[in-house]
């Protein structure tokens, strides 16, 4: 059997938040920090800097933690790309983010020395394939000017710190790279090189265990104190947590609520509580960091909000929590997810599961004996499916919600949906097919023999290792559905890592589809990427669906 992933509903944002592990330079604040995660595009004052960045590009900001790449960054690629602050980031298709704007930029000031800088990695934090932190600086006569864009000449083509080797497992190791995980962020210890006036540090964070991600970024900084003013301080943040942070609660209980990980220096705290009837809810504190938030038996459907605003001397911030809260008698259901997005006719055989994830990221499977399918049609297979799952549990149903605040399960191929009883334990979920051997997969036409170009494709070279990728694209008239390709190579090449796909082997490797990416469309491409040691061969890529 050859296994498949079908990934739908709102795991899908949870795997873009694991996955894509996004982080930004906070302190110094990053240009993406200052304009994007303090200043949204909808509340950039007119004629700000923050403004004219988002001009042209009104979603940018809420990328602000996106900037990033699947390469080697600043010491391995070669050429360097066009744009320094977003290294010709993936998120914009390889072309400019609102951060390379060469516009009057905030700066921080700054004095040669001991530095820290932070990233906060808040959005997807990952600790355990973190590798290396590097930072760039501008060359002593570097003159800022408004209008010229940045370039790689204007920067030193040695680092000034170069922090690699980060290992989870013994942080202890590598001094200058410490891990403040209650609040998702990293510290990282540097030594600033004399200069004086307005100068640029570029930064990267390296992922390259397993997700071989980079992020990128520009910090503004002011050297001797002379950009004309008082030192600007560091602005506050509200960042606010809650646990569980269900979108529905039924009953009486408790949320755990926390506004620790907000930035500033010498913070204050006010909780709030908006609700219908505020007798049912009561705070454990309504000034310290972290509070607790008490619920009654409600009577009947409320909708509640707990915000908190942080504040000091300098300025203030508010960031919410908001929640359904329903009684706990009778029968109530959240919507989880869909269970399919698109109809897929599956193969007599074929082994499905829902596979569910907890609000503490384990994972539940259903039915816990793999569901095997008689009848592939895409809206038989899915009704039949979704009764296996109703049928041996009570906290998970599948079909569509009546009226009655039942669910029944329909004959339609996009109709049902994950549903669990409130309040959830689940966070996400996801259909896994494991299919059977039965030579063309199911996907018919003339994809099952081939009909697409498998195009092997160096894209960085630098002697001892290299980062490639495979094209594959669809030449013929019907849609495939779920590939699998391999290739050898005939040195001491290794791949050491990949993206993109489901790697397996060596010697020869293998390389099937993510959820995701199963589909490719009449005309259509996709292509997945590797790292790999050793000479950069350009070996013939095999698989059934290659021409």
């Amino acid at each position: 059997m050859r296994y498949q992933s079908l990934l739908f509903g709102s795991f899908t944002l949870m795997l873009s938040a694991s996955v894509m592990g996004h982080g930004v330079m906070s302190e110094p604040a990053s240009r993406n920090w200052t304009c994007g995660a303090i200043t949204k595009p909808d509340t950039a004052p007119a004629g700000s800097a923050c403004a004219e960045a988002f001009e042209g590009d009104f979603q940018g900001g809420y990328q602000f933690m996106s900037v990033l790449t699947h390469d080697l960054g600043r010491k391995g690629v070669s050429p360097l790309p066009d744009n320094v602050c977003g290294f010709d980031s993936e998120t914009w298709q390889g072309g400019a983010t609102p951060w390379d704007k060469p516009i009057d930029w905030p700066t921080n000031e700054i004095s040669p020395g001991p530095l820290t800088i932070t990233w906060d990695i808040s959005w997807g934090p990952h600790f355990d394939d973190t590798e290396e932190f590097v930072y760039y600086i501008t060359k002593p006569d570097f003159q800022y000017e408004v209008g010229k864009p940045l370039t790689w000449d204007d920067f030193e083509s040695e680092p000034f710190c170069d922090l690699t080797g980060y290992d989870d497992t013994n942080p202890g190791a590598t001094p200058n790279i410490t891990p403040e995980k209650g609040s998702s962020l990293f510290h990282t210890e540097c030594v600033v090189p004399e200069r004086t006036g307005r100068h640029v540090i570029y930064g990267e964070w390296g992922r390259n265990y397993f997700t071989y991600e980079r992020f990128h970024g520009c910090i503004d900084v002011q050297f001797d104190g002379d950009n004309g003013g008082d030192p600007q301080p560091d602005p506050v943040v509200a960042d606010l947590t809650a646990s569980p942070a269900n979108s529905v609660f039924a009953g009486a209980g408790e949320i755990q609520l926390s506004a620790s990980g907000s930035s500033g220096s010498n913070l204050s705290y006010n909780w709030s509580v908006e609700a219908s009837n505020s007798a049912l809810y009561s705070l454990s504190s309504t000034s310290d960091a972290s509070t607790v938030l008490t619920l009654a038996e409600p009577q009947s459907e409320s909708d509640v909000t707990v915000r908190v605003q942080v504040s000091n001397a300098d300025g203030s911030d508010t960031d919410a929590f908001s929640f359904t809260h329903v009684p706990s008698t009778g029968t109530s259901w959240e919507d989880v997810a869909p269970l399919t997005n698109a109809s897929q006719t599956l193969s007599a055989g074929d082994e499905v599961q829902l596979r569910l994830v907890t609000n503490e990221g384990s994972d539940v499977y259903l039915p816990s004996t793999p569901f095997v399918v008689d009848n592939g049609d895409a809206s038989v297979w899915t009704y039949d499916f979704a009764q296996a799952v109703n049928g041996e549990n009570t906290d998970v149903r599948v079909g569509v919600l009546n009226d009655d605040g039942d669910v029944e399960p329909v004959q339609s191929a996009t109709d049902n949906r994950v549903y669990a009883q409130v309040p959830s334990a689940y966070s996400g979920a996801f259909l896994q097919v494991d299919e059977a051997d039965d030579g063309d997969n199911g996907d018919g036409g003339d994809n099952g023999n081939g009909g697409a170009t498998c195009e092997y494709v160096i894209n960085s070279d630098w002697g001892s290792g290299f980062v490639a990728g495979i094209v594959i694209t669809n030449n013929g008239s019907e849609t495939i559905n779920g590939w699998e390709v391999s290739w050898d190579y005939s040195g001491n090449t290794q791949v050491t890592n990949g993206w993109s796909a489901e790697l397996s082997g060596s010697g020869p490797y293998t390389a099937s589809n993510m959820s995701w990416n199963a589909s490719i469309a009449p005309g259509s491409s996709v292509e997945f990427g590797f790292q790999g040691t050793g000479s950069a061969e350009t070996p013939e890529v095999t698989g059934d669906i290659c021409d």
